[in-house]
Parts: C-alpha cells; sequence; structure tokens
C-alpha cells in the first residue's frame, strides 16, 4: 500500500474503479464524510478488488464547518465513488462536482461486502449511477488514447 496526496495519482488499471470507503479501521464504512478520520481506497473490478491507499485525517467535530472539507476532497481528487455512513449535501455537491459519486449507507456495512455488491453490478446490470461512472471511464480512457496518438503522430 503506498501513500498518495491524492487519489488520481494511484497506480491502478483505467478500467478499475477508484473507491474509497470512510472507515475507523478499514472493516466497515462507520464514518461521516465530514468527521471521517481515514478513508481506505480500492482498485476493484468485476473479478478483483486491491486495497492500493488508505488516508488518516485530524479527528473533527460535527460542526458545519466547511473547512475540515478541504483536506478530505483534495484527497478524494480522481476517486469515483466514496461510501460513507452520513454525508451532508453541501458536501455532496462538492464530491460531484469533483466526479466523484458519494453513497450514503448505514448499518454500518462491511467493506467487503460493498465491494461484492459493486463487482456482481459489474458483472451484470449496473444501476443508473454506476452506469455513468462506467460510461465516463470509457470516455476518459478513449480521449486520452486519441490524444496519445496524436502525441505520436498518427495522421488519419
Amino acid at each position: 500500500m503506498t501513500a498518495l496526496t491524492r487519489v488520481a495519482d494511484a497506480a491502478a488499471e483505467p478500467s478499475a474503479l477508484l473507491v474509497a470507503f470512510a472507515s475507523m479501521d478499514g472493516d466497515m464504512v462507520d464514518q461521516h464524510f465530514g468527521s471521517a478520520q481515514a478513508f481506505y481506497l480500492y482498485a476493484v473490478d468485476a473479478d478483483s478488488a486491491e486495497l492500493i491507499a488508505a488516508q488518516r485525517f485530524a479527528q473533527e467535530k460535527m460542526d458545519g464547518n466547511e473547512d475540515k472539507l478541504k483536506p478530505k476532497l483534495a484527497w478524494l481528487v480522481g476517486a469515483d465513488v466514496v461510501y460513507c455512513a452520513s454525508i451532508g449535501g453541501s458536501a455532496s455537491r462538492q464530491l460531484l462536482a469533483l466526479g466523484v459519486n458519494p453513497v450514503k449507507v448505514s448499518g454500518g456495512p462491511d467493506v467487503d461486502e460493498l465491494i461484492a455488491a459493486l463487482q456482481a453490478q459489474l458483472n451484470g446490470t449496473p444501476e443508473f449511477w454506476l452506469a455513468n461512472i462506467l460510461k465516463s471511464k470509457r470516455m476518459d480512457t478513449s480521449a486520452s488514447r486519441f490524444a496519445a496518438m496524436d502525441e505520436e503522430g498518427w495522421d488519419g
């Protein structure tokens, strides 16, 4: 597992989903986004999931202070999805603006169970929100492929 300045620096397959979980110990999603003390980042595809990074943050109060979101938002740049036990409207909007899809889950589900549910969707018919992420990732990949071809001097 590597230390990352931000999720976008993660070395993962372009087709893999970069999924963060707000968790105290990495086993279950048990943290409110704004006061989360840690995020665990996995590269997830239809057949595998690998823990690739974890990031700890200072303990914060749930007081509505938006400044405490900045380090979390900065670290999550490049993630596709973030699971948390609770999240406010402002944090949700800021994540969506960064291209990160927040997913609120209750009851402290196990990270392994959430990954298995994601993989089931990847192997079947994904829900609308996940289908949009996958479509966006495919467009990003083909756009970068064409940019690379242009840099190599390809002529059409």
